[in-house]
């Protein structure tokens, strides 16, 4: 178009479907201390525009049974092709009047700062995480890191700037797929888009990528992890377009491209580390990258390592039999084929030759040049984007366990979720500390055991979090010695979610699924539930203590304590070095996806009646976070039996 906007048409009638995509080709990013204001950027331009309320969009989109998406460099418009018009209205409203709504921004920021909370605990994020800030540093927009503090950092004005600078139609392509003609197409394009004006974009100078002489061992330390997040890999100069792409995608079916590739065959069958091992590869116009990864045990974590590197050796080493060249070769040719009965994939091939220059045959001419792979061509792949004596490996897990097997690929140094090198995740424990000096130094920084023992009753009010409720729940729990129980979780509209009761005889679980009466073993744990500062009893209940070692919880210094109940359950609490109180606790058990470790955190400790009450729970069970905000706390207000029916 004249504003240089480019349309770009696949017409399929198959069906009465029609999809408009735009893109805005700019270069990415560097966000700084405000890392992640471009993604929220990309989030406001659903939230309303100068015509339209977030509302009127959702009506009028639901109305015509459409659907409209939209990123920081895109916009989604797909529905019947019958609505074309509206389609493309819609399209043009939202890419171009968004109105950035400020009672919007802070919804979304507010979410953008639960999300990192649940970030924090997330093996897969922490190790994503870690992995690209070792491969391009944190400078780098590949290696960026969000958090809360540069979420909390983040303007509407931010925002603003962002789009106003970036969005012109000069860097912008509209891809139209569906039951539409191509004069019609660009016809409805120029009606809503014309009027848009080009402008110069800013060219953004990026800092170059650490560069390495030997392998480099970075972790992060996962206190509960009973698996480790393996990635290891390093940055490569593949830009789209380049000759190797297709001997490097051969190298890469063969090493880890499924089920039948060697990593997977060597690690997952042959050894049983893991679930799953891959590989992949990027190509990019700024840096690409090679990388592999598993999930292995955390005492097999460095023969993990050890295979790894052995396969990426051997195919830079051996040439591959014409057997599995050809194996490779198919399975990419019919991937290749089933892609192209997709008229998206056809769209978006046509949109790689436009954003990277390619030449107009680069498609057509693909499988011919599959074909031409040979044996040294893969060896020379594997050779030079396999940076075997450079490779960055990150594991994510439990330091204690893994740290010192590591060190035989090169130094490790330990990181924390926001990018700061933390030092060793564990630490000697000092002379004269013991496990019983560590529970006696808890009981004095509750407050004391006279002040315990004078608690006779405690009534706790709180607000709870819960994802997937519609709203905030209220939490109501009682409790008398010697182990009265009395729980209720309930949601305005919704009424009880569950109810526990325990008054001294019965025990009782009601809720939305039915009631029934807890007998037997599940009875006695249910009992626990009621018991006072639990842990100033552990020596006469025959529990047994181990101290194992100082480690860092959330950037703190805390006793790490293995605890073995009667029964031989184990568990892990921590208890801060510098306060004494409890700060966290932890458990592992075996479900039907593998090993499970739930845990819950203390914090906001305040004073109540001379004893120190955490304020603030955070459980985290899977993927279940719950989240336990004190409302108010009473000691002895002379409860009764008849308040825990």
């Amino acid at each position: 178009m004249d504003n240089g906007l480019t349309i770009i048409v696949v017409e399929n009638d198959k069906l009465p479907r029609v999809s408009f995509s735009l893109v805005v080709d700019r270069d990415p990013i560097i966000e700084g201390d405000k890392a992640g204001y471009v993604g929220l950027a990309g989030e406001l331009l659903r939230q309303g525009t100068t015509n339209r309320s977030k509302e009127q969009l959702d009506e009028e989109v639901d109305f015509i049974g459409a659907s409209l998406f939209t990123g920081s460099s895109n916009v989604y418009a797909a529905g019947l092709s019958k609505y074309e018009d509206k389609l493309v209205e819609l399209l043009a409203d939202v890419a171009l009047n968004p109105s950035f709504p400020q009672e919007e921004f802070e919804k979304l920021k507010k979410q953008s700062l639960s999300g990192m909370e649940n970030a924090k605990d997330d093996p897969n994020t922490l190790a994503s995480r870690l992995f690209n800030q070792s491969l391009y540093g944190t400078d780098h927009p590949y290696g960026e890191l969000e958090s809360d503090k540069t979420i909390e950092n983040i303007s509407l004005e931010d925002c603003k700037n962002y789009y106003n600078t970036y969005w012109a139609p000069n860097t912008t392509y509209i891809t139209v797929v569906g039951d539409i003609k191509a004069r019609k197409a660009k016809k409805l394009i120029k009606k809503y888009f014309g009027d848009w004006q080009p402008k110069e974009v800013p060219a953004i100078e990026y800092p170059a990528v650490p560069s390495h002489d030997g392998p480099v061992v970075n972790v992060v330390n996962r206190n509960s992890s009973v698996q480790t997040v393996l990635n290891m890999g390093n940055t490569i100069d593949l830009k789209p377009g380049n000759p190797d792409i297709v001997k490097l995608r051969v190298a890469n079916q063969i090493l880890g491209g499924g089920s039948m590739g060697r990593l997977f065959q060597n690690i997952r069958e042959d050894k049983a580390y893991t679930y799953g091992a891959y590989s992949s590869y990027d190509s990019d116009e700024l840096v690409g990258e090679f990388s592999a990864s598993a999930s292995v045990r955390n005492e097999v974590t460095d023969s993990a390592i050890v295979e790894f590197i052995k396969e990426f050796e051997r195919l830079q080493n051996e040439p591959v039999s014409e057997e599995t060249l050809q194996a490779a070769k198919n399975n990419i040719n019919g991937s290749f084929g089933r892609s192209l009965e997709s008229p998206q994939t056809i769209a978006s091939f046509a949109l790689n030759i436009q954003r990277y220059n390619l030449p107009e045959d680069y498609y057509e001419n693909y499988l011919k040049r599959l074909e031409e792979v040979s044996t040294q061509d893969v060896m020379d792949a594997a050779n030079k984007y396999i940076k075997t004596d450079n490779l960055v490996i990150t594991a994510t897990g439990k330091g204690s366990e893994i740290a010192e097997s590591l060190e035989k690929f090169g130094p490790v140094t330990f990181y924390d979720f926001y990018g700061n090198e933390t030092g060793p995740p564990s630490l000697p424990i000092p002379d004269g500390v013991t496990s019983e000096k560590v529970i006696n130094d808890y009981v004095s920084a509750l407050g004391g055991q006279d002040k315990l023992d004078k608690v006779k009753d405690m009534t706790m009010t709180s607000k709870i979090s819960i994802a997937g409720l519609p709203a905030e729940a209220n939490g109501t729990t009682r409790m008398k010695r010697p182990n009265l129980f009395y729980q209720e979780i309930s949601v305005a509209g919704m009424g009880t979610l569950n109810k526990s009761t325990y008054d001294g005889k019965v025990g009782k679980v009601s809720g939305m699924q039915g009631s029934k009466t807890v007998t037997g073993e599940e009875l006695e744990e249910f009992k626990k539930q009621g018991e006072f500062f639990a842990e100033t009893q552990y020596a006469k209940n025959g529990y047994e203590l181990k101290l194992e070692s100082i480690s860092m919880v959330d950037g703190e210094k805390a006793y790490e304590m293995i605890v073995t109940d009667p029964s031989g359950e184990k568990f892990t609490e921590y208890y801060s070095v510098e306060s004494g109180l409890k700060i966290k606790e932890e458990a592992t058990q075996e479900g039907p996806q593998g090993p499970m470790t739930s845990s819950t955190t203390y914090s906001d400790y305040r004073e109540v009646n001379g004893v120190m009450i955490p304020f603030t729970q955070v459980v985290i069970a899977g993927p279940q976070k719950i989240i336990i905000n004190m409302d108010k706390v009473e000691i002895n207000t002379g409860l009764k039996a008849a308040d825990f029916k």
